[in-house]
């Protein structure tokens, strides 16, 4: 197995960082401060590493430090090939790139998956509660790091619903339809929608056992946790549902049946999980469905990747959280770099259970090693 570690990381004008670095422990890294000082930034700063972008943001000119008009990322990341120098340059006159051991990178889609790495954060949360959306791209970013067939189906489906609903707009404003046109689109979705939705089917039913157990971990077996898969295509295929749903999106401008309708339905004790659920039950379950897109990327690339934990401590009892990491320690073999405001919390809960690890305190976006 393949275990994906970062050795060091460097940073220079990236959020409220001017120039820091750090050496990180090959088990755990913790970072502590109060919340501003600067401790998911340097989160963030791994993730963009080895994702090739910001967790927490789609547009590089919100992490320029303020009065910087570039950034730079540099680390050392480790698989079974070596150690490899990144570096991430972005500036407001060029654009970004990305060096391993000093050769560009020609595009991200051919770095993503190289190191992969995954975060949970707070407003992780809200992919419960809130829109499909923030649903399917779990699915999606945790497909598209194993599958490139997939990543570019998706990418070939979104732009086709894009052309789509904008020939809707048009066919309205014009009082006609172009069949042709119209046709020529729905016909092209056809082969991506059907490709992703049985990688979809598929991931889901693979990962369903993984996340009832992790579940069952982090709240000691109190409560039972499931994931089912929710699409119209279950039923038909896209054709027929495209020919039943013309007059609907027609009236409404846009389209109305396809995968990027699709959702997960998260129910806790066979309720919907987002109608009643705890900021603790919430939490787990978040964390349960992240680590089983861990488990599932090991599973299909013989890779391990890092997890992030940026304060996702706060609202969970003190047996979640030794649950928690003993789970991420032990079953998922990951190197893990944690995030906390609490000085305490973790670093009891490590002392513990007696886990080697490196402690720095952040303070107003300077580094020091504890």
């Amino acid at each position: 197995m393949d275990r994906i570690r970062i050795e060091l990381v460097g940073i220079n004008n990236y959020r409220n960082y001017e120039s820091q670095s750090c050496a990180l422990h090959p088990l755990i890294t913790v970072f502590t401060g109060l919340n501003g000082a600067g401790k998911t930034s340097v989160l963030d700063a791994i993730y963009y590493l080895t994702n090739g972008k910001s967790y927490f943001s789609h547009r590089d000119l919100h992490l320029f430090k303020t009065d910087a008009d570039f950034f730079r990322l540099f680390g050392k990341l480790s698989d079974s090939s070596g150690v490899h120098e990144i570096t991430v340059t972005s500036s407001r006159k060029a654009k970004k790139q990305i060096k391993i051991d000093d050769k560009p990178i020609k595009s991200i889609i051919e770095y993503f998956g190289r190191f992969p790495s995954f975060m949970i954060a707070p407003k992780d949360i809200q992919i419960l509660i809130e829109s499909s959306v923030e649903r399917r791209k779990v699915i999606d970013k945790t497909l598209s790091q194993v599958d490139r067939k997939y990543f570019n189906h998706l990418v070939v489906y979104t732009k086709l619903l894009k052309q789509r609903n904008a020939s809707i707009k048009a066919f309205r404003k014009q009082g006609r339809v172009d069949d042709l046109l119209l046709e020529s689109i729905n016909s092209n979705m056809l082969e991506p929608a059907q490709y992703i939705f049985e990688r979809r089917k598929e991931y889901i039913s693979s990962i369903l056992p993984f996340i009832a157990d992790l579940y069952k971990e982090l709240c000691n077996n109190r409560e039972s946790l499931s994931v089912s898969y929710k699409s119209n295509l279950l039923d038909k295929t896209l054709d027929v549902l495209q020919k039943e749903s013309r007059q609907k999106d027609m009236i409404l401008c846009k389209t109305t049946e396809g995968i990027h309708k699709d959702d997960l339905v998260i129910k806790l004790n066979d309720i919907e999980i987002k109608k009643y659920g705890s900021q603790g039950q919430l939490k787990s379950a978040i964390i349960a469905l992240k680590l089983s897109q861990i488990e599932w990327v090991k599973k299909n690339t013989e890779k391990i990747p890092i997890l992030l934990l940026d304060d996702i401590f706060d609202k969970l009892d003190e047996q979640r959280v030794d649950s928690f990491i003993s789970l991420c320690a032990n079953k998922l073999g990951a190197q893990i770099l944690i995030s906390d405001t609490n000085n305490e919390r973790v670093i009891s809960t490590l002392k513990k259970l007696d886990y080697p690890f490196l402690h720095y305190i952040i303070d107003d976006g300077i580094i020091n090693k504890n």
